[in-house]
């Protein structure tokens, strides 16, 4: 879905952030997360197995744990925060709870962000839905190599590696882009198209080893923009990089007045 003047509405039905996780012999029972709240109030967090607690703000990160009696899978919700991840940054330690993970919807449209290295190397995770995300930091989903359905919002920032191998992506929904930093989309094997709506930015090697990738749609520039050849509102080159940013010779980019292939070619205006 991609409506220039409309958020995407998330009609599953819900409340507050809900993690799906399974806890195996592997990940062990033990699972903690970063919580970011809104406007400094209390949250509360279900651990969806009859118990739950209510958390006080306080300065700095904001951590919570628990440690599950037996194995399962089971759906943890969050009530009022603005962000959650295993950490907030990308090259910090890596956890066995990592691949916990299934399944994160927000329904409460307040999860506006995930930190750099959030769920990296959430190897189990299949799909992300945050009608309201705003930022994505560096690397969040890096290698979460089952992960095939994003929806997020009118993003104004993609940071480092976004969504960096994440081999099995085969639907991605946004209604803008913004900014988008090196490698957002590298090695995405499967995917297909993206509609990104309004881009500001493409950096170096957004689009490398993308063979699939065959449709770019870019809902606010000419061709020739897109090609960084118009006289002015060009898209920026982060970090010097040019168009195509390492997409295939082949990959449509569809802009306000035609089609440009990635070698150059332009085949309709």
């Amino acid at each position: 879905m991609q409506i220039a003047s409309r958020r995407i509405v998330w009609n599953e039905g819900g409340r507050g952030t809900v993690v799906e996780v399974e806890m195996t012999p592997a990940t062990g029972l033990y699972i903690r997360f970063l919580v970011r709240t809104v406007n400094q109030d209390p949250f509360a967090v279900s651990w969806g197995d009859g118990t739950s607690a209510d958390v006080a703000y306080r300065t700095g990160d904001i951590y919570i744990d628990h440690t599950f009696a037996r194995h399962g899978r089971y759906k943890i919700r969050f009530d009022h925060v603005s962000g959650i991840g295993f950490r907030p940054l990308d090259g910090m330690a890596q956890f066995s709870y990592d691949a916990a993970p299934i399944s994160i919807v927000d329904y409460s449209n307040l999860l506006d962000g995930v930190p750099s290295g959030a769920f990296k190397r959430a190897v189990n995770l299949e799909r992300f839905i945050a009608p309201n995300a705003k930022w994505i930091g560096q690397r969040p989903f890096a290698y979460c190599a089952k992960l095939k359905e994003v929806k997020l919002g009118e993003v104004v920032i993609h940071y480092d590696g976004s969504f960096q191998y994440c081999t099995e992506l085969e639907k991605f929904e946004t209604i803008s882009t913004g900014q988008c930093w090196s490698y957002v989309w590298e090695g995405c094997t499967k995917l297909r198209e993206l509609r990104l709506g309004s881009v500001y930015q493409f950096a170096t090697r957004d689009f490398s080893n993308t063979p699939n990738l065959m449709d770019i749609w870019i809902g606010d520039k000419t061709v020739e923009q897109i090609k960084q050849v118009a006289p002015t509102g060009n898209i920026v080159a982060g970090y010097g990089a040019k168009f195509p940013w390492n997409a295939n010779a082949s990959c449509r980019f569809h802009g306000t007045n035609g089609i440009v292939l990635g070698d150059g070619t332009v085949i309709h205006e």
